[in-house]
């Protein structure tokens, strides 16, 4: 059901996964079939090692999937060096500040960038999926491109479930987003400081301590 919130438990190889079932469904039955919807939740499995291809794709092109909350081990990857009991911060504080700092590198994303390439990555992986026997669809052959509109919807889908595409490295909007959250608390900048790089070296740690819901299949 579009528009539904995925679970916040589910790896992202299961949502692409279970979208991907929903997909081909309509797809093969040219419409809303009630009886093959009701067969995706025992099928949508078959469907994993496409939507693993998929998170890959993100990844060779620039991309990782993180949760919009940053896990505790995200926070705690963030700044190894970070020592609470030298800090006017304390464990608490540091912990608050990260995940702000990371909600706002992300909101300044979401605002700033062009979802077109995110949007063509899973436009073709529909493509190949509904043609089977015709696995070459590449940035040449933009038939793909008619797939975008459910594209958009799953990505806004995965979004909803706690999920964001985001760049691999910290964008200038993204780490002057950081540094304006930063300078707004006192305690914050002196504590810390709004160093661009130190603070885009956190993003950079926390995204590679991503968990491993949000990563491709082994």
């Amino acid at each position: 059901m579009r528009g539904q919130v995925t679970n916040p438990n589910a790896s992202v190889v299961d949502v692409f996964a279970k979208e991907f079932a929903k997909f081909l469904n309509r797809v093969q039955n040219q419409h809303a079939d009630m009886l093959g919807s009701f067969l995706i939740d025992s099928e949508w499995e078959k469907y994993k090692p496409d939507a693993s291809t998929v998170v890959k794709s993100f990844e060779l092109s620039g991309y990782a999937i993180a949760p919009k909350d940053p896990s505790e081990v995200m926070v705690g990857k963030a700044d190894a060096s970070f020592q609470a009991n030298r800090s006017l911060l304390g464990p608490r504080g540091f912990r608050t500040y990260v995940s702000t700092i990371w909600r706002a590198m992300i909101e300044a994303w979401s605002t700033t960038r062009d979802p077109q390439l995110t949007t063509d990555i899973l436009s073709m992986a529909l493509a190949r999926a509904s043609s089977p026997g015709r696995r070459d669809v590449s940035m040449m052959d933009n038939s793909y491109r008619r797939f975008s509109k459910t594209s958009q919807e799953i990505l806004n889908d995965l979004e909803k479930g706690g999920f964001m595409i985001l760049p691999d490295e910290a964008t200038p909007h993204m780490v002057a987003a950081a540094v304006a959250q930063t300078a707004e608390h006192r305690a914050n900048a002196k504590a810390i400081g709004a160093d661009p790089k130190y603070l885009k070296a956190m993003y950079e740690n926390m995204l590679a301590a991503r968990p491993k819901e949000c990563r491709p299949l082994d």
